[in-house]
């Protein structure tokens, strides 16, 4: 069945992003402080169970993308938030470690999937101007739920007890269940069977896609770098005052939310998605030399460190937003229109890739010397200058209602 897109089915979904990444944050800001204080592991113990969590979250991407193919977007999503509210109800009930590792592991195969099925469901009937618009109010609206969702992180570590953790962690459990019967009132989405896959193509033959899911996952190492290096450098390694570390998720989560359809503007053109996927790259490759300025080994005291740590902090986050605005617009090129659930899952797995490799290479040179910043901003200038020899997409895949892409727009320039 063919479904027009409509002002009602993107709110629909918008809202089912809104919730999903409400609940996703209340865990994200909780996992390990639940982990340490309800469940009682050490810090070695919680390190394990978050790995296992982030490994598993790549391995239910494709099959969760497989299943949508076969069975239709719907019936996917009502099933995948069921499975992901028992599964975060098992994880709140967990009371040692062989528990907290069967809960971590289930709700990480869950949760890789989830992304590209809402995206999937949200370019139903799109246009490729659209798509990028659509998807740019979804990232927005999820950014903010993430943001919500860590909101209650103060009251339960204010409260201390085991039960109030627990208690945080079944009521995101409940809102996924609530996501479950929000996704029944979305259209019956099937593929038609002529578009079907096998959902490992976009894996096996594809060769501009992979290139391109490559090195958008090395690229998104700066949101790590932001995330985790940033903070680990004014705790161990700067002159400036550890109260900014509190700063740094408020600022990036407000440029994000404000600045996600700016940054998306044009991108539905690849030639202009190529650039602000470059930028992105070279932006990020400045914002983290410049922090090898700074630190004990650096050129001044606390407050050049201060200023040093919010140049660094706003070039990160505008390098995430012209990084994720830019491959996405990328990715709407080599995409085919019957197996975006399986091309979405597929590019996801780079950038899934990347936090679990990620954190632990950001935080070994983040309190080190300043060659290690200047490390950091030789990889992005390198990935950044990749750009520009990624191959063109395979064959043009428009979306529907779009133009086929002249030999001039289809291919990737030289420069």
């Amino acid at each position: 069945m063919n479904v027009a897109p409509d002002r009602a089915l993107a709110m629909k979904v918008y809202l089912v992003g809104a919730v999903d990444a409400i609940g996703l944050g209340m865990y994200l800001a909780l996992s390990a402080l639940f982990l340490n204080q309800a469940v009682g592991l050490t810090t070695t113990d919680v390190g394990i169970v978050l790995g296992v969590a982030g490994a598993a979250s790549l391995l239910g991407a494709m099959p969760i993308a497989r299943a949508a193919q076969r069975r239709g977007l719907r019936a996917a999503l009502v099933a995948l938030f069921a499975a992901r509210a028992l599964a975060f109800l098992l994880f709140a009930a967990a009371g040692s470690f062989a528990g907290a590792l069967i809960g971590a592991a289930l709700t990480g195969v869950l949760s890789r999937g989830t992304g590209p099925l809402v995206s999937a469901a949200l370019l139903v009937g799109r246009d490729r101007t659209a798509a990028v618009r659509v998807l740019a109010r979804l990232r927005t609206v999820r950014n903010a739920g993430l943001a919500a969702g860590g909101l209650p992180a103060g009251w339960v570590v204010w409260m201390g007890t085991p039960l109030a953790y627990r208690g945080v962690i079944a009521a995101s459990a409940l809102l996924f269940a609530a996501v479950a019967l929000l996704c029944l009132r979305l259209p019956d989405q099937p593929l038609q069977p002529a578009q079907k896959s096998s959902g490992t193509a976009p894996l096996r033959h594809n060769r501009p896609f992979l290139a391109l899911t490559a090195l958008h996952g090395a690229l998104t190492l700066s949101a790590i770098v932001l995330a985790i290096g940033l903070p680990l450098w004014v705790l161990h390694a700067s002159q400036a005052p550890a109260w900014m570390v509190g700063g740094i998720q408020l600022v990036n989560t407000a440029m994000v939310v404000v600045l996600q359809g700016w940054a998306s503007r044009g991108t539905d053109r690849l030639p202009a998605a190529l650039a602000r996927l470059r930028l992105g790259g070279l932006v990020a490759a400045g914002a983290t030399a410049i922090v090898a300025l700074g630190g004990n080994d650096g050129l001044g005291g606390a407050w050049f460190d201060a200023a040093i740590l919010a140049t660094a902090l706003v070039g990160l986050t505008l390098a995430e937003l012209w990084i994720v605005a830019g491959a996405q617009g990328v990715l709407l090129q080599y995409m085919p229109d019957g197996e975006r659930p399986s091309y979405l899952a597929a590019f996801n797995l780079g950038f899934g890739a990347a936090t679990v490799i990620g954190p632990p290479l950001v935080a070994l040179g983040a309190a080190g010397p300043a060659w290690s910043w200047l490390a950091w901003a030789a990889f992005f200038a390198v990935a950044a200058a990749a750009v520009s020899l990624l191959p063109a997409p395979r064959s043009p895949h428009p979306l529907p209602g779009a133009p086929t892409p002249s030999p001039e727009t289809a291919a990737v320039p030289a420069h």
